[in-house]
């Protein structure tokens, strides 16, 4: 799996964040190609968008500049499936599954890429980790696809229920939000317990990540030989319980929010049930942890909720998953931080652990990184595309957070603007932090500082 290129004979080999970022290019640029083939078109597609819909699903946004159904063909819609679960799980998990099947072992510069990719923080279990990610993938999406069917069988027939049915499973656990159903995603299932919770239930297992459920299957396994419960969840890393706990506040925050918001709104949840009303109102609070679809038309919310939208857009899912954003973890260490700066104490303490400075500067690095992109994208995005100011601006939050939603201006955008979105697509799914590594030169290391300096006085705030 080690990337090497040769100059002036000299072998250079490419770091992690590089190998991923060229992987995850290559993946785009091939799958561009294949959607340009007249097979894979019902309609004449310029490849501006067949590039453009190739990174949106890599990338599991689900921004299209078109409608999927009815712009390409069963073959281009397979290979709009495959770029989904590519993009999903990582050109990389493949390529180690496949040295796993024919009996070749990964080396350790391999096992460090997966870790990269998969944001492991130890080389342990890496083989069986990647085995459990398939199987773990390969049965919610049964699930999904099962439950599904039995909707869209009795509605659209046996084939074409069940093909849409294995591409919304797909689309939804990859946290994607492409569908085939037409210009409206969802909006016309906003009524449907089966749609509704099939799709949140994928959306929340692909998002939550696979290193959560990994640790979750090993404590199950606990509880099974009859070791005490609480004990077992005394012994959960930290990064679990935060993933979980962070989840939970932003989904439930979320979704009253929005139905407090938007319950009177005439053009969204007004004229719906009360049932329907809190049933919607989760649907979307769900599908900003990176999914992309909506059961309700989002141009036609108020302003109050897209402004929260943008914000738990921004946030995503969480790391090692197949959501986007900055992720949970991130936020959270990055707001704890900040009360615990407020505190005047020294050290973050979480559950009875400290953590360290190093994973508290990377994550004010994310930050500080991702607001600085998604801001210069709005920027870029204000200079080339003459529409209204908020439908730009969600639209390059959409994109960054690999999200997917949209006010319904992206069909609309020049060309000069799906350049700017498909950037922005691409850095939201391979990390700030990553593409920053890509671009450094691999003879540049960090140094410790072996000189230190007398300290310069600087007031701040």
């Amino acid at each position: 799996m080690s990337t090497r290129f040769f100059i002036d004979s000299k072998p250079i080999t490419l770091r992690p964040a590089q190998q991923i970022a060229l992987g995850f290019l290559s993946v785009i640029l091939v799958g561009s190609v294949l959607l340009s083939l007249p097979i894979a078109q019902q309609m004449p597609v310029s490849y501006l968008d067949n590039l453009f819909i190739a990174t949106s699903a890599v990338c599991v946004t689900g921004l299209s500049p078109l409608v999927v159904a009815e712009s390409y063909t069963i073959f281009g819609q397979v290979i709009i499936i495959l770029l989904m679960q590519i993009g999903g799980l990582s050109l990389m998990t493949f390529i180690a599954l496949f040295l796993i099947a024919i009996g070749s072992k990964l080396n350790v510069s391999d096992k460090i890429v997966m870790q990269e990719t998969l944001n492991r923080t130890t080389l342990a279990d890496i083989t069986s980790f990647i085995k459990f990610i398939i199987k773990y993938t390969l049965f919610f999406q049964l699930m999904g696809i099962i439950f599904l069917s039995i909707r869209f069988i009795p509605e659209f027939g046996g084939v074409d229920g069940l093909y849409k049915a294995i591409f919304i499973s797909i689309s939804a656990f990859n946290n994607a939000g492409f569908d085939i159903l037409g210009a409206v995603s969802l909006q016309r299932y906003v009524s449907d317990p089966i749609i509704n919770f099939t799709v949140m239930t994928l959306i929340i297992m692909g998002g939550l990540g696979f290193s959560v459920w990994f640790d979750l299957r090993k404590s199950s396994k606990s509880i099974l030989k009859h070791i005490p419960v609480k004990r077992v969840m005394t012994q959960l890393r930290v990064h679990v319980k935060l993933v979980l706990l962070v989840t939970f506040i932003l989904i439930f925050s979320g979704w009253l929010y929005i139905f407090l918001v938007e319950f009177n709104n005439p053009l969204s949840l007004g004229p719906l049930s009360l049932g329907d009303k809190l049933m919607a109102s989760l649907f979307q609070s769900v599908t900003l942890r990176t999914a992309g679809f909506s059961t309700l038309d989002i141009g036609l919310l108020r302003p109050a909720t897209l402004l929260m939208m943008m914000l738990f857009m921004f946030i995503g899912g969480s790391p090692g998953g197949t959501a986007g954003g900055i992720k949970t973890t991130t936020f959270a260490l990055v707001i704890l931080y900040v009360i615990t700066e407020l505190r005047n104490k020294d050290s973050l303490v979480l559950y009875n652990k400290t953590i360290s400075r190093d994973v508290l500067r990377r994550a004010v690095t994310i930050l500080v990184l991702s607001v600085g992109i998604v801001f210069t994208g709005i920027i870029a995005l204000s200079l080339v595309q003459n529409t209204s100011f908020l439908p730009l601006v969600f639209e390059a939050f959409s994109a960054m957070g690999t999200v997917g939603l949209s006010m319904g201006i992206t069909s609309s955008l020049n060309g000069w603007a799906k350049g700017v979105i498909i950037i922005l697509m691409f850095i939201g799914r391979i990390g700030p932090v990553a593409i920053a590594y890509t671009l450094k030169s691999n003879r540049v290391m960090r140094r410790a500082n072996l000189v230190e300096y007398p300290q310069g006085q600087v007031i701040v705030g």
